[in-house]
């Protein structure tokens, strides 16, 4: 079971660091497009801002399968 966790936690890690680099080239191609430089300063925040959440979440994520000792925390977090 814990090695589907890990799979799925390796998975979401993947997903988030291909949405970052869609993110971060959209942002190249608004630049070359002569898009306002405050407003595409505004974009690079936010997206600083989800990669933020995004460690955190995994973070957190890993700190619980490390706390995982026994099945009894697992089968409530599957209930």
């Amino acid at each position: 079971m814990e090695d589907n966790i890990e799979k799925s936690l390796a998975g979401v890690l993947e997903s988030m660091e291909k949405l970052n680099h869609v993110f971060e080239s959209r942002l190249i191609s608004l630049a070359k497009e002569g898009v306002d430089e405050g407003d595409i300063k505004s974009l690079e925040h936010g997206v600083l801002a989800m990669k933020d959440a995004g460690r955190l979440y995994l973070t957190w994520a890993q700190h619980f399968i490390e706390r995982m000792d026994g099945s009894q925390m697992l089968d409530e977090m599957l209930e």
